[in-house]
C-alpha cells in the first residue's frame, strides 16, 4: 500500500473528528435559532432609511434567543443575527424596545437592528437550538 493511500483515509478521518473549514457558514444558516447560554456583552448595528448604519453596546441575557438572518458565507467570522426573544417576551416590539434604547428608536429614519456575534462563540456562549 503507498502513503497516498494511508494520507487520504488519515485526512478524512481528521477532518471529521477536528472539524474541516472555518467560519460558521457549515454550522449555521438562515433562519436557525441560537440561544445564549451566558451573558454577552456585544455591539448591535443598526439601519438607517439613508443606507447609515450606527451602533451602540448592550448586553444579551443568558437564555435569549437570536435568528440568523443570512447564511454566513463558509469563510465568515460572524453571525449576523437578531433576538426573537428575551427574558421570555417574544412580542418583537417588546424585544426591540429592549435592546435598542430609545433615543435610537425614535429618530426618524431608524429602521432596524442586529448583532454581529463571533462563529467562535457557536457551541460556546451560544448553542443552536435544535
Amino acid at each position: 500500500m503507498s502513503n497516498l493511500n494511508i494520507g487520504i483515509p488519515l485526512m478524512i478521518l481528521a477532518c471529521l473528528i477536528a472539524g474541516c473549514g472555518s467560519g460558521s457558514g457549515s454550522k449555521l444558516k438562515k433562519g436557525d435559532i441560537v440561544v445564549a447560554e451566558e451573558k454577552i456583552r456585544a455591539s448591535a448595528e443598526t439601519q438607517w432609511e439613508d443606507n447609515y448604519t450606527d451602533g451602540f453596546t448592550t448586553e444579551i441575557p443568558k437564555g435569549t434567543r437570536l435568528e440568523v438572518l443570512y447564511t454566513p458565507a463558509a469563510t465568515a467570522n460572524v453571525v449576523e443575527c437578531r433576538p426573537v426573544e428575551v427574558n421570555g417576551v417574544k412580542d418583537p416590539e417588546e424585544v426591540e424596545a429592549f435592546f435598542v434604547p430609545e433615543a435610537i428608536r425614535i429618530k426618524e429614519g431608524y429602521v432596524s437592528y442586529a448583532f454581529s456575534l463571533k462563529d467562535e462563540y457557536l457551541g460556546k456562549e451560544l448553542k443552536k437550538e435544535n
